[in-house]
């Protein structure tokens, strides 16, 4: 009884990246970070009561000119804004300039990273008081330079989208304005401003040609 043997061919339409970085050459990486912070605080020897607000939003795109060096652009905006019973205090700042970040690990599922940013800023700070019951408020404003770093760790999902953690210092050097509203007088001032924050966000990987 003759015997029959039957063949299939299976094609399998995908692409098996687990032997490759996400964080690869000619890649483009976008996305959004940000933090916030919120908080109350009472002297109670004192009765004085203060609630503090925080945040801060950044933008950027780069592209990978080699695998795991994404150099691109950068914008954020932070404000601060503090208030008690008898005094106010805003701050904000806006900040954009080029970034470069670093991927230490060719791990498909992620990698420690390093980003740096030099760039411009903005500035303003309202300072507002309530003394004898007359209101007294201050205002600086002005630019300068600024250096932004972050390190941190990127966790990839799927090639394609990657959730980032990190630590952020900023340093800011400013030429500033001062002015108040009890008189016309104003004066000009170097300040001196850094930060330290934990952030949070999404990124999209995306590929400038498909593979």
């Amino acid at each position: 009884m003759p015997t029959y043997s039957l063949a299939q061919d299976v094609k399998i339409d995908s692409t098996d990246f687990s032997d490759m970085t996400p964080f690869r050459k000619g890649r483009w990486l976008t996305g959004l970070t940000g933090s916030i912070g919120s908080g109350s605080f009472e002297n109670t020897k004192t009765d004085n009561k203060s609630i503090s607000n925080w945040y801060r939003i950044e933008i950027g795109t780069g592209k990978f000119l080699i695998d795991r060096l994404n150099i691109g652009l950068s914008a954020n905006m932070e404000r601060s804004n503090i208030e008690n019973e008898n005094s106010e205090n805003t701050s904000e700042t806006f900040f954009v300039g080029p970034k470069g970040t670093y991927f230490l690990s060719p791990s498909h599922v992620g990698s420690v990273f390093f980003s740096l940013s030099p760039g411009y800023a903005l500035y303003r700070d309202t300072v507002g008081d309530l003394v004898d019951g007359v209101y007294i408020e201050n205002i600086n404003g002005g630019g300068g330079f600024g250096f932004l770093s972050t390190f941190g760790f990127a966790y990839v999902i799927q090639d394609r989208v990657t959730f980032e953690l990190g630590l952020n210092y900023n340093v800011y050097w400013l030429d500033l304005k001062q002015e108040t509203n009890i008189n016309d007088s104003t004066k000009n001032v170097t300040y001196e401003l850094s930060n330290l924050s934990f952030s949070f966000g999404f990124k999209i990987l995306l590929d400038s040609k498909p593979l």
